[in-house]
């Protein structure tokens, strides 16, 4: 089980960070010595490292009976006052603050639990053990927190992995997995990807969608873009939201999301959970890592079974590779397909598509598969700083020129709730390369 394993590599590694060099403990002990003066009060968080490694070299049962829910928390409470005292005689005058943060280390976020909590904050992110940013209503800000030292954070970052069902270590330096209690996404990589510290990405969405309504008010978009995109939503229109990283295109396509007809029956295919939505008749399936054991399951397999089963749209959460293959394939079969794909300029969004696909396909040619784009997809969104910037829409792939036509929707784009003849577009743009 995932959790034993790495309360057993944490009690390990925090023993280790408790020798000095003549292999004195560093325990935490409040003794006065004849040699100096009384040793300074114990920094908490140090404390809570310190009593970390010891009830884990004691009493990991316990703390694995936790974790499973097989015993209440409160006997795990009992041992860390107990522990603590036996660590610190001073421990008693922040023994409540103490517990928590024990608790937060083992089970929770540790220092960074506040940030998880609020819902204003989406990103947290880590280079160092006191290099810590945050990114609250979209703008990054410093965060005043430091780790007591670079094994303490080390040790942090490589739990939040474990203990969410991932695997890391010097082979395997990166890893991102999902924690769909509090719906966070975590990147973290250690030596030797990373050159001197462990590096961590947080994700996190929030509990509650946001609508298209609410995107309006935050000034994601004005009045005649949200029209659009509720006609486009009713009117079964494929649709890629694309940009760089946090620009808001996951955010977007989850409300997106709950715009579709009630009853409309969708497969939410995803890497790691990050859509969440809230509207009936969704499937939400996700891949199957190799060290989860059994069959990998991708992407590509999620999409291509799920034309057997009577569906009306597909959505994958973040197209990032071959993946795209059986994207365009269920668009071209007829299906609405919905999705979100890194691009900086919307009408690059169909070479790019092809450029993913292309190491997958089986004998189909760039043609074909540029003619396959050309009539499946319909819509691509643009974002950038969490704001709407460009939106186009395309009618097809003319072979004897190589060119995708499109119309530029917004800014200052016609009217294309309808489609217009490919002999009266406004602007024809993008060559298929």
């Amino acid at each position: 089980m995932p959790v034993v394993s790495s309360h057993a590599w944490l009690a390990r590694k925090l023993q280790e960070v408790q020798s000095n060099a003549a292999g004195r403990p560093l325990l935490l002990m409040d003794q006065a010595s004849s040699d100096g003066p009384e040793p300074v009060q114990p920094d908490l968080q140090a404390l809570v490292a310190t009593v970390c490694s010891q009830i884990l070299q004691s009493d990991a049962a316990t703390v694995a009976a936790v974790a499973a829910h097989k015993v209440p928390r409160q006997a795990l409470w009992d041992i860390i006052a107990r522990t603590a005292d036996q660590v610190s005689v001073r421990a008693g005058f922040f023994r409540r603050d103490l517990q928590q943060q024990v608790m937060d280390f083992l089970f929770g976020y540790g220092p960074l639990q506040a940030c998880i909590l609020d819902e204003a904050v989406t990103d947290v992110d880590a280079t160092a053990p006191d290099a810590f940013t945050i990114k609250r209503d979209g703008v990054r800000q410093l965060l005043p927190l430091r780790f007591p030292d670079a094994q303490t954070y080390d040790t942090f970052c490589r739990l939040l992995v474990i203990r969410n069902g991932g695997q890391i270590n010097e082979n395997d330096s990166h890893c991102r997995v999902t924690d769909e209690q509090n719906r966070l996404r975590i990147n973290v990589t250690i030596p030797p990807r990373s050159v001197r510290y462990p590096t961590l990405s947080i994700r996190k969405h929030r509990q509650k969608s946001l609508h298209l309504p609410d995107l309006q008010a935050s000034g994601m978009f004005d009045q005649a873009v949200a029209d659009r995109l509720r006609h486009w939503a009713e009117e079964g229109r494929s649709v890629l939201f694309c940009g760089k990283g946090a620009a808001g295109k996951t955010t977007l396509l989850r409300a997106f999301l709950e715009a579709l007809p009630r009853l409309e029956r969708v497969l939410v295919a995803e890497s790691d959970s990050e859509l969440y939505p809230e509207k009936p008749c969704c499937l939400l399936q996700r891949i199957k890592k190799p060290h989860e054991g059994g069959r990998p399951v991708s992407l590509y397999d999620l999409v291509r079974d799920g034309l057997t089963m009577s569906l009306d749209a597909y959505c994958i959460g973040e197209i990032v590779g071959d993946e795209a293959l059986a994207f365009i394939h269920a668009a071209f079969s007829g299906h609405r397909c919905l999705g979100t794909i890194h691009a900086d300029r919307p009408e690059e969004v169909p070479d790019r598509l092809l450029a993913l696909a292309r190491p997958a396909s089986r004998g189909e040619s760039d043609r074909t598969l540029r003619r396959m784009i050309g009539s499946s997809l319909d819509i691509v969104v643009c974002l950038k700083q969490f704001k709407v910037a460009r939106i186009v829409v395309i009618h097809g792939y003319r072979e004897e020129t190589d060119h995708y036509e499109m119309d530029v929707a917004w800014p200052d784009g016609p009217d294309s709730s309808a489609d217009a003849p490919a002999d009266q577009l406004a602007e024809q743009v993008v060559p298929g390369s």
